[in-house]
């Protein structure tokens, strides 16, 4: 390789073969240096959804600290192909998929996604909102939600405004320090009273997320290593 501030005209055959070849790398991997060399402790976590595909069809996902989180609608078990982002950058990798409670299942994959917490705490009314979700792995989509109120309404529901939620996009909490997560969309609703209707989105919540945080964890006890032909290291318990 030549050194720094050596002039490419007067490198031998070889070494300009290595520096056009570093060149290239640079440019590819841009996507990847550009959180690498930033000085950031971590990766962004401004996009923690999921399009999932398994053997039955495509659903949209959340990736939390559980795991990746999906309603189930296409497959509860058996192989599934998980697009996410990392950083900015969309991700696709292999993986399985399997049911963690009646009401979420999980993809499971090796690589670590943008896990988000869980929102520890009720809703406060001055909670700010935001549905998430990617349509094709590849694009973002953000509505901005409200709990819904007024008309009779409880439990699990936000409004939109009009816009509609497709099953398995996320609810966040969007916060000072991030993204928390809420739930997933299960439904839409429509609630008349008195010749007067709305349309509500309901969402799996705070309820559901606690019989996943009760299910037993096995802990790990021996340790794998598995080398991939990408040149990745995996650890596996």
């Amino acid at each position: 390789m030549g050194r720094l501030g050596e002039d490419p005209d007067e490198l031998s055959p070889m070494q300009k073969t290595l520096w056009l070849c570093s060149l290239a790398s640079c440019a590819l991997l841009s996507s990847c240096a550009q959180w690498f060399f930033s000085g950031r402790p971590e990766s962004s976590r401004m996009r923690p959804v999921a399009l999932v595909e398994t053997t039955g069809g495509v659903e949209l996902a959340a990736t939390t600290e559980f795991g990746v989180l999906t309603l189930g609608r296409t497959a509860t078990a058996g192989p599934c192909r998980v697009h996410y982002f990392l950083g900015e950058a969309p991700v696709v990798e292999d993986g399985t998929i399997a049911a963690a409670t009646p009401t979420f299942c999980r993809a499971d994959i090796v690589l670590a996604t943008q896990s988000i917490r869980v929102l520890d705490r009720p809703l406060q009314e001055d909670d700010a909102l935001v549905a998430m979700y990617t349509p094709d792995g590849k694009e973002l989509v953000q509505v901005a939600v409200e709990r819904a109120v007024g008309m009779g309404a409880t439990g699990d529901l936000v409004d939109t405004r009009g816009t509609a939620l497709p099953a398995g996009a996320a609810v966040l909490l969007d916060s000072d320090d991030g993204y928390r997560f809420v739930g997933l969309v299960t439904a839409r609703a429509e609630l008349t009273t008195d010749g007067s209707s709305r349309t509500f989105h309901a969402y799996a919540g705070l309820d559901r997320l606690r019989e996943l945080a009760a299910v037993p964890v096995p802990h790990p006890v021996n340790t794998t290593w598995d080398h991939r032909p990408d040149g990745v290291l995996i650890r596996r318990n």
